[in-house]
């Protein structure tokens, strides 16, 4: 994929095409998240440069410069966290332009209201550490009052349980933060939830 260049464009097309219909999803299927979310934007690019160009062209930072917010949003809750006596895990990750636009496409919506560009996953031992974190995140940050998911009081109808918050940082950047108990990511990862 890093390669198709050289390619003539149908070839390009064809292995583009095949590329996110099987390798991407085996790719997730595995357990290998970054090799998905590579395949998955390089093949973008191929099969769609405008919208690839437009959603890069919007993104106000660099992935790395993304990511690097990321370990410092995970590091600052981490601490505060633990602080209060709430062991946790936190897994954090900028998302990546094909996702993007796939979640524009389907929720038919501009750019300007995807608040999960920025995400962090809070993992916690039980359902009442998840309130606990949740206030732990307000007090932090501003929270986006319409942006606030309680699936764990109503879960999805497939089972899915997990708190879902965007909240703004000093800075004015949008964060998504998901906060769970390990029980409720597995299912998510792993059941029924996950298909």
């Amino acid at each position: 994929m890093r390669t198709l260049g050289s390619l003539q464009s149908e070839k390009q097309q064809r292995i583009a095409r095949e590329t996110r219909e099987i390798y991407a999803p085996l790719a997730n299927r595995l357990g290998i998240g970054r090799f998905k979310w590579e395949l998955e934007d390089l093949a973008f690019r191929i099969r769609e440069p405008m919208a690839y160009k437009r959603i890069a062209k919007l993104l106000d930072e660099k992935r790395t410069l993304r990511q690097e917010y990321i370990r410092e949003i995970n590091c600052e809750l981490n601490r505060q966290l633990h602080r209060i006596g709430i062991e946790c895990v936190i897994e954090g990750r900028p998302k990546h332009i094909f996702s993007i636009w796939k979640k524009m496409d389907r929720k038919g919506i501009p750019f300007s209201e995807v608040y999960d560009v920025r995400a962090v996953r809070v993992l916690v031992n039980d359902i009442d550490d998840c309130y606990r974190a949740l206030g732990v995140v307000h007090n932090l940050w501003r929270n986006v009052s319409h942006e606030f998911d309680d699936y764990i009081a109503n879960p999805k109808e497939n089972g899915y349980q997990s708190l879902h918050t965007a909240v703004i940082d000093p800075e004015g950047k949008i964060l998504e933060v998901q906060i769970r108990t390990e029980e409720m990511h597995e299912e998510a990862e792993y059941g029924v939830c996950s298909h």
